[in-house]
């Protein structure tokens, strides 16, 4: 891939991109496209908000295919697939080749996707990320990133934040132990902005992929 291109993560929550092996990020909702490098090539993933980049020529927004070299999607309309779960999927074929993968992505929502060794998507999960959680009780409303895994409290504040983090790590914890029981052995690779956090108090071992979208945007772009 020529030096020149740039590419772009749209999520929900962060602005990312890549331009000359140099990482950045900014909140969504402070973006501006002026801080971005000026480049000849473009290429996007967006599950956000599109028009944050209207201002920039020669953009090309990627859409999920039906195949990709290895991959070929579970999806009977494969456009429909979050071009997210898609590029992270490409990049982990290209990681971690010949082994089936599980591809946690935990950002706004949480998702799992399953493709086995020869690159055949089995299909995934959406579910409620993190802080879409702890925001679906108006009463009970934070923004806290804190997981304490403890089994009761003695006040709300302390309920909510302890349920919620025991409800969160126990469907991820009970996710995986399904997937492993069902296809033994499996590489198991974390991403999303709540990444490192949930690793620290899973009960397996993981690998945590903090530009794995941006990596098979960067797949996508040189071919």
């Amino acid at each position: 891939m020529k030096n020149d291109c740039l590419l772009i993560d749209i999520g929900n929550t962060l602005v990312k991109w890549l331009f000359k092996g140099e990482h950045r990020f900014a909140l969504a909702l402070d973006f501006d496209s002026k801080v971005l490098p000026k480049a000849e090539r473009i290429y996007v993933a967006c599950v956000g908000d599109r028009s944050l980049l209207k201002s920039l020529k020669n953009t090309r927004f990627v859409k999920s295919p039906a195949q990709f070299q290895q991959f070929k999607s579970a999806y009977g309309a494969p456009e429909d697939l979050g071009v997210d779960r898609f590029l992270a999927m490409i990049a982990s074929i290209d990681q971690y080749p010949k082994q089936t993968r599980l591809i946690i992505d935990a950002g706004s929502a949480l998702t799992f996707d399953l493709v086995l060794a020869g690159g055949e998507h089995q299909g995934g999960l959406i579910m409620p990320g993190l802080g879409v959680l702890r925001r679906s009780f108006i009463q009970f409303s934070n923004d806290s990133k804190q997981l304490t895994l403890e089994k009761s409290a003695n006040n709300t504040k302390d309920a909510w934040e302890y349920g919620t983090a025991q409800m969160f790590m126990s469907v991820i914890n009970q996710q995986i132990e399904s997937y492993l029981e069902q296809y033994g052995d499996l590489q198991i690779i974390l991403t999303g902005g709540d990444a490192k956090i949930i690793a620290y108090r899973l009960k397996h071992s993981v690998d945590i992929k903090p530009h794995l979208v941006l990596d098979g945007l960067a797949l996508y772009a040189q071919a």
